[in-house]
């Protein structure tokens, strides 16, 4: 079973999670009522080898593992609270470079207003070394922006540069937390729906789209990254740009439209000439 088809059979299974869950599993973060308070949660995990070569530095891996998680938070236009860190690492691993990717984490949390306030240390005989971030943020007085609100006539819009990541970019990014403040304001309830691009444009498109809708992508117009064509545009991933539906485009800086929703066809998402792309991208498994 693939990445998306597990996911599936979880959220099938998670429909019913009680009063205190207002968000469940298959958006960027869930989010849960504590007494008059809302808290968006989101986990994710860095496997070294995987997400970043093995020869990485520890200082871009610790960087990494949290920049992933916070941009799940610039996807639901929210302000970290603090995080979480655990660590599964090989027998044999330095301690030295075990705490220069601790050192690295924890000064990019507490440079994204998140500070690492726990986690938890194994090791394994076997495998690469693996980090997981949870995170924890507050939705704006506005409201969490789900994956899900898309309505047909809305703009497709997208942040910076798509593409050719793997060069520097997915390494380098800066979550987009304070760009997404800044478009949630300027647009109020027009901004109808939000994701942060990590498994491709066009299959992360797919996500926002539902029974009633479609995207149509012109990719003649996506803002490409250097060494970046529209077509491998698509798939790449690992951008962490932020992809969203909105009424009319904001007049906020670095937002491009790239398309529209229209009404639903045979594919989620298709390009200017009709081909289904939806599943141009990659899967993290």
């Amino acid at each position: 079973m693939g990445e998306f088809a597990l996911l599936n059979s979880i959220y099938e299974a998670s429909k019913e999670l009680g009063e205190h869950v207002s968000i469940g599993p298959g958006d960027d973060m869930g989010e849960i009522i504590v007494g008059n308070q809302r808290i968006l949660l989101a986990v994710d995990q860095l496997i070294v080898g995987r997400h970043v070569e093995l020869d990485e530095t520890p200082e871009n891996i610790g960087r990494k593992a949290i920049a992933r998680s916070f941009s799940d938070i610039a996807a639901m236009c929210g302000t970290p609270i603090c995080s979480l860190m655990t660590a599964c690492m090989p027998t044999d691993t330095d301690d030295d470079w075990a705490m220069r990717v601790f050192s690295s984490a924890k000064a990019h949390a507490e440079r994204w207003n998140g500070p690492i306030i726990g986690g938890d240390i194994a090791t394994s005989q076997r495998g690469p070394a693996m980090f997981t971030v949870t995170v924890m943020a507050k939705p704006s007085t506005l409201g969490a922006v789900s994956r899900c609100g898309a309505q047909v006539g809305d703009v497709v819009c997208v942040t910076g540069e798509i593409g050719n990541s793997i060069a520097s970019h997915h390494i380098t990014f800066e979550p987009r937390i304070t760009l997404a403040q800044d478009i949630q304001q300027a647009l109020g309830s027009d901004l109808h729906s939000m994701i942060d691009i990590s498994d491709g444009l066009a299959q992360d498109a797919s996500h926002l789209t539902n029974d009633e809708c479609s995207i149509q992508l012109n990719t003649e117009t996506i803002p490409l990254r250097e060494g970046a064509s529209p077509d491998t545009a698509l798939s790449d991933g690992e951008d962490y740009e932020l992809l969203f539906t909105c009424a009319t485009p904001p007049d906020v800086d670095d937002v491009t439209v790239i398309g529209t929703v229209v009404p639903r066809a045979s594919a989620s998402v298709v390009n200017e000439n009709g081909d289904d792309v939806s599943m141009k991208g990659w899967e993290h498994t």
